[in-house]
């Protein structure tokens, strides 16, 4: 039969499934515990995440606890699923967990010591409707989710490398890409001012202000030395460029001088540049142009970023077509990741007010 594995977020699934590659004497397999669908399995990490559901028939190892109904006829299976993972019930199961670290162990007997309260099986059926149609959902927005990453990835790599063959109707030939450096788009702004609103950049979030950021505030009191940014400037950290930490701002104010503001040149799009700068071949080359021994000290400063080379269309309008396609492709993928939370959100809800 086919070995199972416990998931705190799947259930039981198959081992064959996992990254891992677990190898088991077949010899071995002789004590491995007989799993039916419908059944529980306590596991090392149900201290965590509760107990995993099995809709599967196969075998696990003894190191799992497997338990099932004694009358399966007053109970839902799936009710008891969604049950034996909320956070009331997991925080109930810590008074009976014993062991250290990951590896805690919660024995059957203490478990069946537990007080649960639980309604009829018409209403368990009911509960049951009503969170399989959110995990529905769930898995939808997350499968559409998915493939909106995934078209932005294709755009973000392709369109800076292959553009004529995406829109040839943009006449190609009358806007030919040629190769600049840095320098001839950008221009490093030093401008110093205490004045104006604290902003920081993120990776994945670009520039924002500071005070909407989670992180605790230990710049210093004396911000003479801060560096001004006007909107459609961009800033970077000086030390984690070749990560990525860039983005063009949409905010006025100050930033520390530990990053580097550049303003793009007339005729150039700001919005084209950060994309690009993202790209993994510009990643590359900022590693390689940052000085410093070790990634903790690498850093990028102008002098060097500038004599840095990229292929950039002579036209603006194709400067700003690729820009515009971008920045509408990441609009997308926000508003269906915006989606997703509120799937999750609107299933915790459920979870803490529809078990009792």
């Amino acid at each position: 039969m086919p070995v199972l594995s416990a998931s705190q977020e799947l259930g039981m699934i198959y081992r064959s499934n996992l990254d891992s590659d677990i190898k088991t004497e077949r010899s071995g397999l002789k004590n491995y515990k007989l799993i039916e669908p419908g059944d529980f399995v306590i596991h090392l990490r149900s201290f965590q995440g509760g107990f995993a559901y099995s809709d599967k028939r196969g075998i696990a190892s003894p190191a799992y606890t497997v338990f099932t109904f004694k009358d399966k006829t007053n109970h839902d299976d799936y009710f008891w699923k969604e049950k034996f993972q909320t956070y009331n019930f997991i925080q109930l199961l810590k008074q009976v967990t014993y062991g250290i670290r990951d590896g805690k162990s919660i024995s059957y007997s203490d478990f069946s010591t537990l007080k649960l309260t639980y309604t009829s099986k018409k209403e368990q059926v009911q509960i049951s409707k009503c969170l399989k149609q959110i995990n529905s959902l769930l898995s939808l927005q997350q499968r559409k989710l998915e493939l909106e990453k995934a078209l932005e990835k294709s755009l973000f790599q392709n369109l800076y490398t292959d553009f004529p063959n995406i829109f040839p109707k943009l006449a190609f030939e009358k806007s030919p890409w040629h190769a600049i450096k840095l320098q001839d788009a950008f221009t490093e702004i030093s401008k110093r001012s205490k004045a104006g609103q604290l902003l920081t950049v993120s990776i994945s979030k670009g520039i924002f202000p500071f005070n909407e950021s989670e992180r605790k505030n230990n710049s210093s009191s004396d911000k003479s030395k801060y560096k001004v940014v006007k909107i459609n400037d961009i800033a970077y950290n000086t030390m984690r460029m070749w990560q990525g930490a860039e983005a063009v701002s949409r905010y006025d104010g100050i930033v520390s001088p530990a990053y580097t503001v550049i303003r793009a040149k007339k005729n150039q799009n700001p919005f084209f540049y950060a994309f690009m700068f993202k790209r993994e071949k510009y990643l590359y080359l900022f590693q390689t142009y940052s000085q410093g021994l070790t990634s903790d000290t690498w850093n990028l400063k102008y002098p060097l970023f500038k004599e840095i080379k990229a292929m950039i269309p002579e036209n603006l309008y194709i400067q700003d077509k690729i820009a515009n396609i971008l920045n509408t492709r990441l609009k997308h993928t926000e508003l269906e990741n915006t989606k997703l939370e509120t799937f999750q959100a609107l299933k915790q809800f459920l979870l803490q007010n529809l078990f009792i």
